[in-house]
Order: C-alpha cells, then structure tokens, then sequence
C-alpha cells in the first residue's frame, strides 16, 4: 500500500485531514488554500482516490441534492464521487472524478469538504455554520455581506482591500462564544486576496446594487430568510438532504439575524459605502 501524505485542513475550530499518495499532495493542498497544514489532530480524515474516465461526466452544480445513500456508503451525481463515511470513528474514504480537481472545477468538489465539516462539528459538538458571503473585517469587527449570485459579494470584497478581507465567498460563522465570531476558510482557493483571521460579527449586510449608497432598514422575518437561502446545508458526508434540511437552514438564519443586526445595504461599485458602516456600527461600538 502506497504512503499516504495528509494536508490538515482548518475551517473555524475543525480540521479536516484529507490524505492521498501523492508526494506532491500536501503542498497542493498549500498553495490552493493558502494555508498551511495545521497541527492539531483532524476531527474527521478522508483518503482520496482519483480517476479518470474516458467520457467527461457532466459536473452538476451540487454535490448535495444529487447525492444518495448506497449499502456501502454514498454516491453522487452517476459516480462523480463514490465513498464513504464512519461518523464513530471519523474516517473516511472517497473515489472522486479527476474533472473535479481541474480549473474552476476543484469549487464544486470543495462542495464535498463542506459536508465533511458538518460531520466534523456533528463529531465535535462545535456550534457553527457556513455561510455563503463576504467576510470583511474593519477596526476589529466582523461585516457579512450576503446575496444570492451576482449581488455583490465579490465586488464588495475587492473595494475593500485596505480592510481585512477574509473569503468573498464562504466564512464561517461560529456560535459557541457569548457573541457569534466572523472566522475566515480557505475554501475559493481561486480567490487570492483573502487572509485569515477572525473578529466579533457585528452586522450582516443584505446586499442590494442600487443608485446610491443607503443603510436601510429590514424585518427579521425578510433578514432570516435571506440569510438563510445563503447558509450551506447542514448536511454530513453520511447523510442525505431531506425535508429538514431546509428549515434547519431557515432556523440558522433566524438565529443569526436574532443574534447581530441586519441591514439592507444598497451600493454603488465604489468604497463609498464604508462610511455608512462605520457611522453604523463602528461609532456605536466606540462609544
């Protein structure tokens, strides 16, 4: 049996360690994640196998909702990825299509580590979740930014590259302190101008392009359920999405929305808009 090299993985307090044979692996791992290989031992471990088909398989957008259960483990979308998962012991193997660690390919398979770490904090009983969005942090505060595709959380991250900027496209939001803490992932490997690190949530921003800039105000009924549309499922790599799934999603929104304040942010693609933060929050904190 061929060595097994292992890049450990950290998103928020879990480490996921992801084992292969390649000599090369854990620097990949490195390079793409901009992280290095933590210390602590991983709360879940996945040996990865690749191959390679002749016919490219179509890649579909989730690695959630084309999942099933097998007798033996999982399978997704027609054996794009085969495995399976111990959730006693942590450990786990999968079989992934070589297409999915190709170019802008490798953001759906990093579809597969997001369950992982739902197993992980299913293992470790830490209180988080992963959250669709902008990360930014400014005088020592957490700002999430939200929307669906195309809102803005993107531009948002690069007008804001004189403040820390930690993932413009998934952040972990973590529960298990008095107060909810914005922490940086290394997940969009592609994303290059991210940094880690971790701050108090102190407001999450309902992005909305507009013709000006405007803080406005928004129930928390609407606040919740726009969050929640951005909340990546809490679903383990031994499970399946079901009808729970969705308002599990929804009870995270509400909870989030309860627990920081929530605004409509309208925005022109110009840093114009700090200012009404900082007014917002930032002065508020400070006084």
């Amino acid at each position: 049996m061929p060595k097994a090299y292992e890049y450990r993985f950290r998103v928020g307090k879990i480490v996921i360690g992801l084992k292969h044979h390649d000599p090369g692996f854990v620097q990949t791992m490195v390079d793409y994640f901009m992280q290095p290989s933590d210390p602590a031992e991983p709360d879940v471990r996945l040996e990865l196998f690749f191959f390679n088909q002749e016919d490219r398989p179509e890649v579909p957008n989730s690695l959630i909702l084309t999942k099933s259960l097998t007798n033996d483990g999982f399978d997704i979308a027609d054996g794009l990825i085969r495995g399976h998962f111990d959730p006693v012991s942590g450990h786990g193997e999968l079989h992934v299509n070589d297409i999915l660690i190709s170019g802008l390919m490798t953001r759906v398979f990093e579809q597969i580590l997001y369950q992982a770490f739902h197993s992980a904090c299913q293992r470790a009983g830490y209180d988080a979740c992963l959250v669709h969005s902008s990360g930014v942090i400014h005088a020592e505060s957490g700002f999430l930014f939200v929307g669906p595709s195309e809102a803005g959380k993107s531009t948002v991250a690069s007008l804001s590259q004189d403040r820390t900027v930690l993932n413009d496209e998934m952040n972990v939001v973590d529960f298990s302190g008095c107060t909810p803490h914005l922490i940086s992932t290394g997940f969009n490997g592609h994303y290059r101008d991210k940094h880690m690190g971790e701050a108090p949530l102190t407001a999450v921003l309902l992005l909305h392009q507009g013709p000006t800039h405007a803080l406005e105000p928004v129930s928390l009924g609407s606040a919740a359920c726009t969050i929640a549309a951005q909340i990546a499922p809490a679903v383990g790599l031994d499970q399946v999405a079901d009808q729970s799934t969705r308002q599990a999603m929804l009870d995270t929104g509400t909870r989030l929305a309860e627990a920081v304040p929530s605004r409509r942010l309208v925005f022109l693609p110009d840093a114009g808009f700090w200012p009404l933060l900082e007014k917002a929050f930032i002065s508020v904190n400070e006084g």
